[in-house]
């Protein structure tokens, strides 16, 4: 999914809600609560897969960890003190409605609901640019992430201690194998741009975002986006809570009757 140029054209605040068209009459009351979720499908989604699925928390960045030579530069060149932030608060039932709600069509530009989301009655607003508006940050130009021409050799190399070549037959890495310095980045990433539980080893894709932030700028807005739609199709772990609270709260979603809170790793 990348950014295309009608959606920068046409991308308004957060705030730039719309309300839901009034749902035709039936014979057969609703089987489901019209107001949480789009459609029955929507509803059954959450029912059969988002309801059980658990949720990684964004993690904070403590200020021990800006004296990573790395991680500090990796922040500065992004401008990603608002990222790596004390997280808002986020709430459960929200986070887990939110990915059942997201639609198939949600990246099609001749969709009407194109990067909308329907929550509590109302379609949202969530793009690559929204995310980046949530964030603070400007819609500039970013290194393109090339993900597909990754010479791993060269990626072991960079974040490693030890290891000169990709191991033969193996599609993770340990943990311990990365460099100092690189291990408080990982954190980082496993918490706030690439969502895992599984933190002791380096997947594939984990290790080339790790080289990539080193020398390179992210279009996070985009990133994230993928990232959503990804797991929103798949039984990873639901990730981006505080991120997706946030944009709901400031989309006019009524956030105070939510009681059940995710809850923060640190």
């Amino acid at each position: 999914m990348r950014r295309s140029n009608k959606q920068a054209q046409d991308a308004g605040p957060i705030s730039g809600k719309r309300k839901a068209p009034s749902k035709k009459s039936s014979k057969q009351p609703a089987t489901y609560d019209e107001v949480k979720f789009e459609t029955e499908g929507a509803w059954l989604v959450y029912k059969k897969d988002t309801s059980s699925r658990n949720i990684i928390p964004e993690r904070r960045v403590l200020i021990s960890d800006f004296a990573n030579e790395v991680l500090g530069h990796v922040i500065e060149r992004n401008k990603w003190e608002t990222i790596v932030a004390t997280p808002r608060v986020a709430y459960v039932e929200i986070v887990k409605e939110f990915y059942a709600n997201i639609h198939d069509n949600i990246d099609n530009p001749e969709h009407p609901n194109y990067q909308q989301v329907y929550m509590r009655g109302q379609y949202i607003p969530f793009s690559p640019l929204v995310i980046l508006r949530y964030y603070g940050l400007d819609d500039t130009e970013y290194d393109i992430f090339e993900a597909a021409t990754t010479n791993f050799d060269e990626v072991v190399t960079s974040i490693c201690q030890g290891i000169d070549h990709w191991p033969d037959g193996r599609s993770t890495l340990n943990y311990k194998t990365l460099l100092p310095q690189v291990r408080t980045l990982e954190k980082m990433v496993s918490a706030n741009l690439l969502p895992t539980t599984h933190t002791s080893t380096v997947t594939m894709e984990r290790a080339r975002l790790l080289h990539w932030l080193q020398t390179k700028t992210l279009d996070i807005g985009n990133y994230i986006f993928c990232n959503v739609w990804h797991i929103r199709n798949n039984r990873r772990c639901l990730a981006f809570p505080s991120l997706i609270t946030g944009i709901c709260e400031m989309s006019g979603i009524d956030l105070s009757h939510e009681t059940t809170r995710v809850k923060r790793t640190m």
